[in-house]
């Protein structure tokens, strides 16, 4: 019963219309040597408030409520802020913790914006560091990504509404080679992450274009860019909405693009199995 209101909570509050502005964040990682700092900034010469509300993964795309612990805070609603000022919130990042992730709604006051860093420290290496900002949701991503040379590209999606969402994902490689694929649902709140081309192999060893696509609502995600000694830094996230520009081919004689020697895609691929990750 008690896990039932949790959940029924949890997705009132994905509904239910915000004062202010509501953007998400759509990935927040901490344990296992993995730390988050938010950064939230008040661009406006008035006093604001500023409310972080955060989701966990629990598997298969689902989350639930999530309290994560920060250095600074003992809770992140209600956070005060003055006219022209900067907050950072630094989650405690123990490598003996459990490593967790999900996602956050930063539902403030006109003129606050944020952005959340993320860390991760491995004994006997320097700290590695990437960011991504907190964005309003819409229903197209275009996401340009880098699978050749040992580069890899991580992506986080989340689905910040009320409804289970199923996203088509195109790609077009740099050689003009064209592929159409989805998601399995991601839930009402949900969250996934994985490497682009492992969720996606037919990419693998290419360099191109990736659109996602919802006819059904808004989502929102970031894009990290590995390279071969696991460095890593934000890889650029376009916003847009209306239709999708990536599409399968109607003529199946001539599926991807002629003049590439490696690959001319096919126009679509055998869908992954529901769950895949």
């Amino acid at each position: 019963m008690q896990h039932l209101t949790e959940k029924t909570l949890s997705l009132l509050c994905l509904c239910l219309p915000l004062a202010g502005q509501s953007l998400t964040i759509p990935h927040i990682v901490d344990g296992g040597g993995w730390q988050s700092t938010i950064v939230l900034t008040n661009m406006s010469a008035n006093a604001a408030s500023a409310t972080l509300v955060f989701h966990k993964e629990t598997g298969g795309g689902n989350t639930g409520p999530w309290t994560p612990a920060f250095q600074e805070v003992v809770s992140t609603s209600g956070l005060a802020m003055a006219g022209g000022s900067t907050l950072f919130l630094h989650t405690t990042g123990k490598a003996s913790d459990p490593l967790s992730q999900g996602w956050a709604e930063l539902n403030a006051d006109p003129g606050v914006t944020g952005y959340v860093v993320f860390t991760i420290r491995v004994p006997g290496r320097q700290d590695q560091e990437g960011t991504a900002p907190a964005a309003s949701a819409s229903n197209r991503m275009l996401v340009p990504y880098d699978d050749a040379n040992g580069f890899v590209t991580g992506i986080a999606v989340t689905n910040p509404t009320g409804t289970s969402q199923t996203l088509s994902v195109g790609f077009r490689t740099t050689t003009g080679g064209v592929s159409v694929n989805s998601l399995p649902p991601i839930p009402p709140g949900g969250h996934v992450s994985f490497v682009l081309s492992q969720q996606f192999p037919v990419i693998l060893g290419h360099e191109g274009l990736a659109e996602f696509y919802s006819s059904s609502g808004n989502i929102s995600m970031i894009a990290l860019r590995f390279n071969p000694t696991s460095s890593f830094t934000a890889a650029p996230v376009y916003t847009q909405t209306g239709a999708p520009l990536i599409v399968a081919s109607s003529d199946p004689y001539n599926p991807g693009n002629p003049s590439d020697p490696y690959n001319p895609y096919p126009p679509t691929y055998p869908s992954l199995p529901t769950g895949a990750r």
